[in-house]
């Protein structure tokens, strides 16, 4: 029997958002990856205080001063952004999606992004097909790790919070939709070692295709 479905992180799990750095040089990776973490904590920190601003915003802010921080030219800022709708999958990526949908497995993608840079993003990244659903946080004005994105998405899903599993490679992701009531897997990518104080996912794996090959063991 197939598992339920599989929601999925976008930036970060499936796609590489290091590409954003490219006006910069090839070699600035790390300056997108800490932006985005930037704008995580910022979306973070409005949900937290009642407010909402779209994460396109916060990620320009976020990636505006860690530029301005290293010396670097920050008039690229929005030709970097627009590398936000062409960003590529992770090279294992298209192979676990389609050994999950092979199975019979419902995919589903969850972002901090607004849905129509997702769809966009997915789009041209030659995902958009593997998935039944793409919603954002866009459409409930809260940011995860907040519960309403993960139950929105449940409830477009029409299944118990327990039949779905979260992946991500972000700890605060796998934490929240575990408070939320979903199953967890974690992508080892890049974090390596998961904080002690996340609740353990119900999966690990290095990569998406270890959590894939792992939630149809």
């Amino acid at each position: 029997m197939a598992p339920g479905p599989v929601l999925f992180d976008l930036n970060g799990t499936l796609l590489d958002i290091a590409t954003i750095s490219r006006p910069w040089g090839s070699e600035r990776g790390p300056l997108a990856l800490r932006a985005l973490d930037d704008a995580v904590m910022a979306g973070m920190t409005a949900t937290l205080t009642g407010t909402y601003r779209p994460f396109a915003e916060l990620l320009h802010a976020a990636l505006d001063r860690r530029v301005r921080l290293q010396g670097l030219d920050a008039s690229l800022v929005d030709d970097a952004l627009e590398l936000t709708r062409r960003m590529p999958p992770y090279p294992e990526v298209p192979g676990a999606l389609d050994l999950l949908r092979a199975r019979g497995v419902r995919l589903a993608v969850l972002s901090n992004s607004a849905v129509e840079i997702a769809e966009a993003a997915l789009e041209r990244a030659g995902l958009r097909d593997r998935f039944e659903l793409v919603t954002g946080t866009d459409v409930v004005e809260a940011f995860k790790p907040d519960p309403r994105p993960y139950r929105h998405a449940v409830e477009q899903l029409g299944v118990a919070a327990r039949e779905v599993t979260m992946v991500a490679a972000h700890w605060w992701d796998v934490e929240g939709a575990g408070r939320a009531g979903l199953r967890t897997a974690w992508v080892a990518r890049r974090e390596r070692i998961l904080r002690a104080t996340v609740p353990e996912p119900d999966v690990r794996g290095e990569d998406v295709r270890d959590v894939a090959a792992a939630l149809l063991a």
